[in-house]
């Protein structure tokens, strides 16, 4: 473990901000926006960031190394990933075109849309399922497929737990999966996802 966390070069907050010579406020303030991605968050909320990977972030924001210091902009919206659970388990579709072939209900953040407001409409939009989504993320960082920044929300149904696939041009299947078969159907699961489920489904 220290073997990978020293060639990854994981640090903590204050020291990715003196290390690309901003302050502690402003990488926070960023993070919290979705402009850049820590590399992964603790279960206790706290941002670890991959020092050559938010270099690379700020570069491609910036169009240059040189222009790390000024405020970066954020060129597509956050995607967020709903972890919804219920005593079924948790709620995971099958697409159509197998990019995955199994992933959580997600979508990208519409203007005026908070985290949680997109949550409860993509499960709405593409499940039938009424969910509250929580206020505090499971975690946030950048897809390693995508390269888009994925924010994980858990949600709860608020009534019924019946779901069906109500967009067939990009969703198969729809049902929930037990803890064994999520983390056989989705092995690239994000870790902190896994933990959540572990937690909450066992």
């Amino acid at each position: 473990m220290n073997a990978m966390t020293d060639h990854l070069r994981v640090v903590r907050t204050t020291e990715a901000a003196r290390a690309i010579g901003i302050s502690t406020a402003t990488l926070r303030r960023w993070s919290r926006s979705g402009v850049v991605t820590p590399a992964f968050r603790t279960s206790g909320g706290q941002d670890r960031w991959n020092l050559d990977d938010l270099a690379r972030q700020l570069r491609s924001q910036q169009g240059g190394p040189e222009d790390h210091r000024a405020s970066p902009r954020s060129a597509e919206p956050p995607v967020v990933a709903a972890i919804v659970t219920s005593h079924l388990g948790v709620l995971a579709a099958r697409r159509n075109d197998n990019t995955p072939p199994w992933t959580f209900i997600a979508g990208k953040i519409e203007p005026g849309e908070s985290q949680a407001d997109t949550a409860i409409r993509e499960v709405k939009e593409e499940t039938g399922l009424t969910v509250l989504a929580g206020e505090h993320e499971i975690g946030r960082r950048l897809h390693p497929g995508t390269g888009r920044t994925m924010i994980y929300l858990p949600c709860a149904p608020t009534g019924g737990t019946d779901v069906f696939a109500a967009d067939h041009h990009e969703l198969a299947e729809v049902r929930w999966l037990s803890l064994d078969e999520a983390e056989e159907l989705l092995p690239e699961m994000f870790e902190p996802v896994r933990t959540h489920l572990q937690r909450t489904l066992r």
